[in-house]
């Protein structure tokens, strides 16, 4: 089977690697085509255009950015075969308009998927099929966990899982500053931030319990870390995040 990428930039990169390691797609051509032909070392096989790559591919894969769209889609005819966008704020019913009976799967993959520790969202149109969604579970399983997911709730997924990685960067930078602030070394501050901010996730996602019942057995009654808890509270540490989700559920829904 042929995979064809259409844009061969970081997330399609990241995509690339995680199917290749995983070792279940070794049979297979992982293919490609992108306006910058240095990417080609990229792919088993480089195509010479968008229309190339939806003609001879089996599965099509939409990897470039949604202002690009457009143009895209006037291009190809993918014909009756799998087409999965990872095109943020383009909903199925966008490509079936421009391309009357499109199998679209719509996925929503965030950065980590470049350490193969993604997420991501996947739906798909009126013209799919349960084999053609399995076969995206397939892809990007490889690079992390993959959720079934109401397209009504992509806006906010989005949100949750694919922006707030820069959240969650800009939290561990600003946690090494005030270590280094302490008088810690940057790289050990960085270190310290960062292997504690990924402990945290995976002992949410381990333990099963809620993450205010965890917070209260690091939170002595008067002790340290509570004041600085509630420092966080007063400052307005919560609204801030929700107002940041907001922020990016708005500006999804005008792309």
């Amino acid at each position: 089977m042929i995979y064809g990428f259409i844009g061969l930039g970081n997330m399609a990169s990241a995509i690339l690697r995680g199917m290749r390691e995983s070792g279940r797609f070794e049979h297979d051509v992982l293919a490609g085509y992108d306006v910058d032909s240095s990417k080609a070392d990229r792919v088993d096989r480089m195509f010479d255009s968008e229309e190339e790559t939806a003609q001879k591919a089996d599965v099509v894969i939409l990897a470039v950015k949604p202002q690009f769209m457009d143009g895209v889609l006037d291009r190809i005819a993918p014909g009756d075969k799998p087409v999965i966008s990872i095109a943020a704020g383009k909903e199925t019913g966008y490509y079936e308009e421009k391309i009357p009976g499109i199998r679209i799967v719509r996925a929503m993959p965030n950065i980590n998927a470049k350490c193969l520790s993604a997420v991501t969202a996947l739906c798909t149109g009126k013209g799919a099929v349960e084999g053609d969604l399995v076969l995206a579970e397939a892809v990007f399983g490889t690079v992390g966990r993959t959720l079934r997911v109401p397209e009504r709730l992509f806006a906010a997924f989005s949100a949750v899982a694919s922006a707030s990685p820069a959240f969650s960067y800009l939290y561990i930078d600003a946690l090494a500053r005030a270590g280094v602030k302490a008088g810690m070394p940057r790289s050990l501050a960085l270190d310290a931030a960062a292997a504690s901010v990924w402990g945290s996730a995976r002992l949410v996602m381990e333990s099963g319990e809620h993450p205010i019942s965890l917070m209260d057995q690091v939170t002595s009654p008067g002790g340290t870390t509570i004041e600085g808890v509630e420092a966080l509270k007063e400052l307005g540490f919560e609204n801030a995040v929700h107002k940041a989700i907001s922020a990016v559920i708005e500006k999804d829904k005008r792309l």
